[in-house]
């Protein structure tokens, strides 16, 4: 568990921030790449549409961890339902 707090730490600088639940910062720990990338911006967005995207998720569905500096932490799937429920 230790192991998985350091993980996160480390790529907060690098995942987005969504929004604001009861003033703590939530963030997503799902990374997100293109499949196929294009070097021009119109063909690459209609690539985007038809190729999707791949997702891997840096921690279990269904689990929200809180830093002690206030950050919360789940995946994008979590924050779906979470925010379904609200």
């Amino acid at each position: 568990m230790a192991l998985l707090f350091l993980e996160l730490e480390r790529y907060r600088s690098k995942m987005h921030q969504m929004e604001w639940y009861t003033g703590h910062p939530i963030y997503i720990a799902t990374k997100e790449w293109q499949r196929r990338k294009h070097r021009k911006k119109r063909t690459n967005k209609k690539w985007l549409k038809r190729y999707g995207c791949y997702e891997i998720n840096m921690m279990p569905h269904n689990q929200v961890i809180m830093m002690d500096n206030g950050d919360i932490w789940m995946t994008k799937h979590t924050w779906e339902q979470l925010k379904a429920q609200i």
